[in-house]
């Protein structure tokens, strides 16, 4: 059988983040959701959607691409990996706390499917140790508050395209 490569499967949470996750936050009305839970107004579609593909997905296609130049800092790609873990912890949390089921919920399942294939994948291949875990962790955690300060401070100039 021949070896699943990383780059493959850290790619894989990037594709199921912009095909199925989206859609699924899309269907749900995730802007209203986001109004719901944390006070931000409805920004509406458009501008959610914008926010997604010029704020989150260059974040992790960047880390994807200089896992690429340097496959030895397989913490920016596992980074991708444990981004869509942290994406899955939110939505749960959120389904719990409101009893009813987040928009994105069902496809955050996919980062965790994804997540134990790579986890699987790394130990048999003994690329998996605490060092990398723990690197690859607070990789995701600096994908998310990139995206996060990038979506505040360009709020006021984002607002403005969206008028």
């Amino acid at each position: 059988m021949k070896r699943l490569k990383y780059s493959v499967l850290f790619f894989s949470t990037i594709l199921a983040y912009v095909i199925f996750h989206i859609t699924e936050e899309a269907l749900g009305n995730f802007p209203l959701f986001m109004h719901q839970n944390w006070g931000i107004p409805n920004i509406g579609y458009a501008r959610w959607l914008y926010h997604n593909i010029i704020f989150f997905l260059p974040v992790l296609m960047i880390g994807f691409l200089m896992y690429l130049i340097d496959e030895k800092r397989i913490y920016l790609g596992l980074g991708i990996t444990f981004w869509g873990i942290l994406n899955f912890f939110e939505h749960t949390f959120y389904t719990i706390k409101n009893g009813v089921v987040s928009p994105g919920f069902f496809s955050s399942l996919i980062f965790v499917a994804l997540a134990i294939l790579t986890m699987i994948t790394l130990a048999k291949q003994k690329n998996l140790t605490k060092k990398i875990v723990i690197s690859s962790v607070l990789t995701a955690g600096v994908y998310w508050l990139i995206s996060i300060a990038l979506v505040l401070t360009c709020s006021q100039l984002v607002a403005k395209i969206f008028q």
